[in-house]
């Protein structure tokens, strides 16, 4: 997750060619699900005891990489849908449609502006 976050310093562009390049894997395997949610529970529990701040993108980052032999997960970006409220984003991971990590409360909607698949 430090790699991650050191590696979000660099332009956008160059991180994401980078991170593609280091998380090419030759085979997709079946994954059990206990594995994937054993991941994300890893991956939020490093981020609250990590003495840095680990914010959304970062988690879906090490999480797509850590589960990068799952073929049908993607990272999304999105945007909150309130009016009212400043601007603010949100990155999570997907399988299936379902979140895997970066849920949010029923009382928020994000609207989807990219998805890496």
């Amino acid at each position: 997750m430090l790699v991650v976050k050191l590696g979000l310093a660099l332009p956008f562009s160059t991180f994401r060619k980078l991170f593609h390049v280091l998380s090419k894997t030759d085979h997709s395997g079946q994954v059990s699900e206990d594995k994937i949610k054993t991941t994300a529970w890893a991956v939020n529990t490093a981020a609250v005891v990590l003495p840095f701040e680990l914010l959304c993108l970062p988690r879906a980052l090490a999480t797509k990489y850590l589960l990068r032999n799952v073929p049908a997960l993607t990272l999304e970006i999105g945007i909150e849908i309130n009016p009212s409220k400043a601007f603010e984003a949100h990155a999570w991971v997907e399988k299936n449609g379902s979140v895997i990590i970066g849920d949010w409360p029923e009382t928020v909607s994000y609207r989807r502006l990219w998805v890496w698949e």
